[in-house]
């Protein structure tokens, strides 16, 4: 079954589906409430029409309505005892495959009706709404709502197996002894991968303790669906996110601690020919005054001796740090 694409109207209205007896069909106006069946309404809020078209909506108390169209972008569910609202996160639908931007949506739904609205394209409402395309149509507005987040926490899955790849590759250049001293863009890309990691654990941590609150606080209708996918899915990727921010975690501090090697070899190095070469810099300094009475200044070969005395200076030093284990 092929869904027709959606199309903005001048009511902010991106697309409307009727589900009546499993089969859904496009519709450019809501089914009339009380009648058989459920409806999705998606809006655009960020179409100056939209508003009104919203705040019009009737079945929904005033405070529901508000936050369908509000700023907040917290996430969050609830509830009157009837109607069921809320703000959850996904990821932007943009034109780069690797752009991994968090956005929120938000939603408000009773047992025959759902609306959604975003003021971004998002991800998940874009795969449910091609899921119900390619026949996987859910049975109700609940479970609708399960499956958009499954869906953000199955999409935040793969984009931290992806970062789990590039951690693979930075730990390769890490544990490479033949490039010990080109460790200047492994810190970076870790932060990076931390960072988006962090990002996306915010997004998904609010929302594994809204799927394991207590029932008592949502209404009945909405526990004829089994949260059981939904649930499993965005604690799994939390175990995932865990993993991944340890391993990065040690990788910074085995970076951190390779650095910290490779700063003290250098300034061994660098202490060592500074040691060696003191003593020819103090003879070179001394033969270089300007005064009277110095050593084969008249001399044929003053040059030869005085540069051969740096050389024994330099090398008897070397002798003795040696001697004293010292190189």
């Amino acid at each position: 079954m092929d869904l027709p694409p959606a199309t903005l109207r001048l009511d902010g209205l991106v697309g409307a589906l009727a589900f009546v007896a499993g089969t859904p069909r496009k519709c450019d106006d809501p089914r009339p409430p009380g009648g058989p069946g459920w409806d999705w309404l998606h809006y655009d809020i960020a179409h100056s029409g939209a508003r009104a078209a919203i705040e019009a909506e009737a079945g929904f108390p005033p405070f529901i309505l508000r936050l369908l169209v509000g700023p907040e972008e917290t996430p969050r569910i609830v509830t009157d005892g009837r109607a069921v609202a809320g703000v959850l996160p996904s990821f932007i639908r943009s034109t780069g495959p690797d752009v991994y931007k968090i956005a929120w949506w938000r939603f408000a739904m009773l047992p025959d009706r759902i609306i959604t609205c975003r003021r971004h394209p998002v991800r998940v409402l874009t795969a449910v709404w091609d899921g119900i395309g390619a026949g996987h149509v859910p049975d109700g507005p609940v479970a609708l709502l399960d499956a958009a987040i499954a869906e953000f926490a199955r999409e935040a899955r793969r984009r931290v197996a992806t970062l789990d790849e590039e951690l693979d590759l930075a730990e390769d250049a890490l544990l490479d002894r033949h490039g010990a001293a080109d460790l200047g863009g492994l810190g970076t890309r870790l932060g990076q991968a931390r960072r988006e990691v962090t990002t996306i654990k915010r997004a998904l941590t609010p929302l594994a303790r809204l799927l394991a609150a207590d029932a008592e606080e949502l209404p009945a209708w909405t526990m004829r669906a089994s949260h059981e996918t939904a649930h499993s899915a965005v604690v799994g990727t939390l175990d995932d996110i865990g993993a991944l921010h340890d391993r990065a975690r040690s990788l910074q501090d085995e970076l951190a601690a390779r650095q910290a090697d490779e700063t003290n070899r250098r300034l061994y190095i660098v202490s060592i020919v500074t040691t060696v070469v003191m003593p020819a810099a103090l003879l070179t300094g001394f033969f270089g005054m300007n005064t009277g009475g110095l050593p084969w200044q008249s001399h044929g070969l003053g040059t030869v001796y005085a540069t051969t005395l740096c050389v024994l200076a330099m090398l008897g030093t070397f002798i003795v740090l040696r001697w004293k284990r010292l190189l």
